[in-house]
């Protein structure tokens, strides 16, 4: 399977989100973005790293108000399941 691919099969997935002050907070993956100039066999984690992800924050979490973010890749801390 090739990054892209394994990047679209985040979708749907849980984690851990870090935010600065606050620790982390539970979220689930809606959509992800990746860089342009990804390669079909990059390294999975430096793929998650250099993608934007748009997030729904579980548990009624709200930042800035809203329920939902796009964030970088590079605070995730934690992604459940196998990808």
């Amino acid at each position: 399977m090739d990054t892209l691919s394994r990047l679209n099969n985040l979708v749907g997935k849980q984690g851990l989100l870090k935010i600065r002050h606050a620790g982390e907070v539970e979220f689930t993956i809606l959509a992800v973005a990746p860089p342009g100039d990804l390669s079909a066999e990059e390294n999975i984690q430096l793929a998650i790293n250099s993608s934007e992800f748009t997030v729904r924050f579980d548990g009624g979490t709200l930042i800035d108000g809203s329920n939902t973010k796009v964030v970088s890749g590079q605070f995730i801390s934690l992604i459940n399941g196998n990808y």
